[in-house]
């Protein structure tokens, strides 16, 4: 048996051309399938989509409910103790510099929001390290802070520009 290409090529123009009979109720059937198609497609690609976006949502709120669970589980001080947003930041690092006797060297204080835009001069890294030790145990942390060192000597001396906070 063998396949004429030219006859099946033939047919098939005759049949787009709506010249055969009962080819445009084909061409439409076929149209309409393929629309069918294409929707279910569309249809079923979003609902794949939201299937994703809610499974993620659902592991969101687990983990919400689970914070919200150890939350309840601290004590009342433990929850007092774990807000820090009360820490009156200029008034803790003024403490901190006047027992450090950095007096003169702190160049700069500027509030900031909650926090305070800070720049000290010459400071010795033990002294840097004792500074940040201070200030953390008065619930005040660095969040940014530009580091220059400067030889002076066999030493090198640090300006610390620093943005200081709560911890939180």
């Amino acid at each position: 048996m063998a396949i004429n290409f030219d006859s099946i090529l033939n047919n098939a123009r005759s049949i787009i051309r709506g010249e055969a009979p009962g080819a445009v109720k084909f061409l439409a059937a076929a149209l309409m399938m393929l629309t069918v198609w294409v929707g279910v497609s569309f249809v079923h690609g979003r609902m794949e989509q939201s299937k994703i976006k809610l499974t993620t949502q659902e592991g969101r709120w687990r983990t919400l409910l689970l914070l919200a669970d150890e939350y309840k589980a601290l004590g009342p001080d433990q929850r007092r103790n774990s807000s820090s947003g009360n820490v009156d930041v200029p008034a803790v690092f003024a403490q901190v510099s006047e027992r450090m006797q950095l007096g003169s060297r702190v160049n700069r204080i500027t509030p900031d929001g909650r926090n305070q835009s800070v720049e000290i001069n010459r400071l010795y890294a033990e002294e840097l390290a004792e500074l940040q030790k201070q200030l953390a145990s008065r619930g005040v942390r660095f969040i940014a802070a530009e580091l220059r060192a400067l030889p002076a000597g066999n030493e090198r001396l640090m300006t610390i520009s620093a943005i200081i906070g709560p911890i939180n």
